[in-house]
């Protein structure tokens, strides 16, 4: 599945992480793959605790982050599609 703007996203309930010096360290309990994310992405990770459409969370990465709106739309569709790929993140 390919999100798009509209769609809303949030992390998958069987992955255990938590943060370790700023960054998120995770463990994806169904398969046993381990990842670990830098700070951007351990900050786009904390905002999906709850659904979030990907069009909100663009809007707010451009408010936090001195980014362009074209470039956060592509660069987050990219990592979350990625994500989902992995069976990270849950689309609803």
């Amino acid at each position: 599945m390919n999100l798009d703007m509209d769609s809303k996203v949030f992390h998958d309930e069987a992955v255990i992480f938590t943060d370790i010096e700023d960054k998120i360290v995770m463990l994806n309990v169904e398969n046993g793959a381990y990842y670990d994310f830098d700070s951007i992405a351990s900050h786009i990770w904390r905002k999906l605790e709850k659904p979030i459409s990907v069009a909100q969370l663009c809007a707010d990465l451009c408010e936090e982050f001195e980014v362009d709106a074209d470039s956060c739309r592509a660069n987050s569709l990219e990592f979350l599609d990625d994500l989902m790929a992995r069976k990270l993140i849950i689309a609803c």
